[in-house]
Order: structure tokens, then sequence, then C-alpha cells
């Protein structure tokens, strides 16, 4: 009887550790009103989903494990946007299929409340590739998510009434607490480092640059289905050699065919750190959140950047 009931304290502290370590999954409860809501992104699903919990249903309109700058939508998607009872997307240019839908307070133009970063023309061979004048990747920095969720919450609270409210914005408190949590960990692992610079296959990432204080060197600019020409490749092959960096970085939708020959003749390694305007489709069966996959993130950074 001792040992089946020290089995049981074993196994109850396990699975302690193991729900605290886990990521927790992304809207799986009922939700208590009929309300529906659609989002274009990620990271904007990631504040919806955890700002109105079982208040709202939302749903992304880019499948996981689809590069939404390749996303087109289907007639059925189309539908579900137009029955929603709010519709946020990311703006910017990042997703141009929106211009179809009518406008109205339930489309929301999410980079119209955050800080917005020009475009840094990316010239490859005879052709410039970009968003059009704006970087659209504005996610990546958090304090602009924290301003999303300060949005998303006003929403909400504006659709579901004063009933919801306290629950709306206790949900938004926490989720911006933990968000501020996370900014201060960037803050800290990556305040000294050996290198300034990191090296990318799509330059997603300068939010998240001038954050936290280091620079992007990108074989494409913001279109990462942009083609560099065997100049580019060599002359980036050669600066990672130069200066010593040991990992450069592709992400999950694009191909790491050119970052592995920038890899190859500079004798650094490859590593993939994740934009999150959508998450893999195994990414999302491990319910990773925004907050998971930034500190995935992070560690990669720290490698990646020599820090102390």
């Amino acid at each position: 009887m001792k040992k089946v009931f020290g089995l049981i304290i074993v196994l109850l502290f396990i699975a302690a550790i193991v729900a605290f370590i886990v990521p927790k999954p992304l809207n799986k409860n009922r939700a208590e009103s009929n309300l529906t809501i659609m989002v274009s992104t990620f990271a904007l699903y990631d504040a919806a989903v955890h700002i109105a919990r079982n208040y709202a249903k939302v749903d992304m309109v880019v499948p996981f494990g689809v590069d939404i700058h390749a996303y087109e939508p289907t007639p059925r998607d189309m539908i579900r946007i137009e029955k929603s009872d709010l519709f946020i997307f990311n703006g910017a240019g990042l997703e141009p299929w929106t211009k179809m839908f009518k406008g109205g307070s339930k489309r929301i133009d999410m980079s119209r409340y955050v800080s917005l970063l020009e475009s840094q023309h990316h010239k490859n061979g005879d052709h410039l590739h970009d968003h059009g004048d704006i970087d659209p990747h504005y996610w990546l920095d958090i304090e602009n998510m924290i301003k999303v969720a300060d949005k998303i919450e006003e929403m909400l609270i504006g659709l579901l009434g004063k009933s919801a409210a306290v629950d709306i914005h206790k949900n938004a408190e926490q989720y911006r607490k933990s968000l501020r949590i996370l900014d201060g960990l960037f803050q800290k692992r990556l305040s000294s480092c050996r290198l300034d610079t990191i090296v990318v296959s799509h330059n997603a990432f300068a939010y998240m640059g001038r954050r936290y204080g280091f620079h992007i060197e990108a074989l494409s600019g913001l279109s990462p289905d942009a083609m560099p020409s065997a100049k580019t490749v060599a002359e980036l092959a050669d600066m990672v050699r130069k200066k010593g960096i040991k990992v450069v970085f592709y992400e999950s939708f694009v191909s790491d065919r050119l970052i592995q020959s920038v890899a190859k003749e500079s004798g650094a390694r490859v590593e993939v750190l994740q934009p999150l305007a959508n998450i893999t489709a195994k990414e999302a069966r491990q319910f990773q959140d925004y907050r998971f996959i930034m500190n995935m993130n992070l560690k990669k950074l720290r490698m990646a950047l020599e820090c102390r």
C-alpha cells in the first residue's frame, strides 16, 4: 500500500511539472456567447484567444501551416469573414486580399493602432521586393503586442457590453503582464552580446532588432519569395565569415536552399527563427503560443549573438 501511495505522489508531481512547462491549448474552451472573431495572423489570433477566452469563438482565416505571404482566401473563407462579428487583420500591406471586404466597425486594421517602421528596400538583381512603404511585421515588437491587446480589449467590451467588461479587462491585464515579463527577458538576455548582427533569409525581424539593439542582414527583403542574385549570396557569405557569425537563420515557410549555401560557404550552421505570422501544423498540434515561440526565438538569438 505504501508503495502504491508513493507511486501516486510521484505521478502527481510529474503531472504538475508537465502542466507547468507544456504550452496550454489555445481556444479549446466553449464560448459562452455566439460572438465570432476572425483574424488573419497568428500573433493577432494568440492575443484574441487569450483575451476573449470563453466569451468568443476565435478562428484564423489562414490555416495553420500555410504561408500568409502566399495565401488567397477561398469563397468559404470570404463567407466566414463576412458572417463574423469582428474581423481583425494585420494591415500594413501584408494581406492585400482584405481590400475586397467592406469596411465598418467590424473590420479592424490593427496596423492603425501600433508603432510602425518604414520598410527597408532590399535590392536583389534588378528588382526591388517589399510589401510597400511600411514593414508589416510589427508584432515582433512586444510593445506593439501590448497595444494590440489594448485594442482587442476595447473592441470586445464594446461588443459584449458591461456584463463582460470585468472579465475581459482581467484577461487583457494578465496577457499584458505576461508580455511585459517576456519583454524584460529579451531586454536582459540580449543586453551583453559579442555580436550585433543576425543573418536571416527574409527580413521580417527589423522590429525585434530595433527594440533589442541588433542589426539584420537578409538574403531578401520583406517578401520571402524574392530571389537574391548569386552575388548577394556570395557577399552575405563573405560578411558572415568576416564577422565570425556561427549561426544563420531561415523561416519555417521559406526554403532553406540559399541560406544553406551561405552557411556552406561561410562555415556557419543553420537554425529556424520563427517570425510568427503563422505557425506550422506541428507547432499548432503542440499548442505553442506567441510567448512560448518567442522564448524559443530568444534562446536562438542568444546563441547566434553569443550573449553572456
